[in-house]
């Protein structure tokens, strides 16, 4: 299926759920965990989540879209949509996909940002729990080094402007838990003081 007209299937995939049943679970590689920056993108990671491999595109597409909901939920988490992470998340679809895949794929991240007002306007909590969906069968079919390559451009979009809140990082948070990660990655992914973080991230423990 042509990344364009998955783009037409969006809104299929807001009422038939977000992600797609996976039989196989992809083999298990290295667990270390890297800073953001030092956590390199594989092969696998592209092809797992590149839409126009022939393959099994059907898992493609719910893991993409899983994707971009989550990269959505982050270049919001403050509140506002900072022009730098914006441009950064472009630039990882264009960089590990294809230019295509930039276009398509940011037209899907306004229609999700757009999604997310109208759904807290009636329903608080909504998206979160859309979020959650996505992160539950990304966490019981992805193996952890796919986890952490996807959480580690979650964190390169916070990093990419120089104001990092503490919503953000909760955010973050939120969405490694969902994804069946810790949330002591997110303290390596952005190089924070692990006593420190464990003094101010408590309410992860609950």
């Amino acid at each position: 299926m042509a990344f364009g007209k998955w783009i037409n299937n969006l809104k299929g995939l807001f009422e038939e759920g977000p992600m797609k049943e996976l039989t196989e679970h992809v083999s298990a590689q290295s667990q270390t965990k890297l800073s953001a920056e030092n956590v390199v993108i594989t092969d696998e990671f592209r092809n797992t989540f590149n839409v126009n491999s022939p393959v099994r595109e059907n898992i493609r597409n719910s893991f993409l879209f899983s994707m971009l909901t989550m990269a959505s939920y982050i270049v919001i988490a403050d509140g506002k949509v900072e022009p730098q992470e914006y441009d950064f998340l472009g630039k990882f679809l264009r960089d590990t996909f294809s230019e295509e895949a930039e276009v398509e794929g940011m037209d899907v991240v306004k229609k999700l940002i757009a999604k997310h007002d109208e759904l807290e306007a009636y329903k608080p909590m909504a998206f979160l729990q859309l979020i959650g969906d996505c992160g539950s069968q990304i966490a019981s079919t992805l193996n952890e080094d796919l986890r952490y390559q996807m959480l580690s451009m979650l964190a390169l979009i916070v990093k990419s402007d120089a104001n990092i809140s503490d919503k953000e990082i909760e955010s973050l948070k939120e969405v490694a838990v969902y994804i069946g990660m810790k949330a002591t990655d997110v303290d390596a992914l952005m190089n924070l003081d692990p006593e420190k973080a464990k003094d101010e991230w408590q309410w992860m423990k609950g």
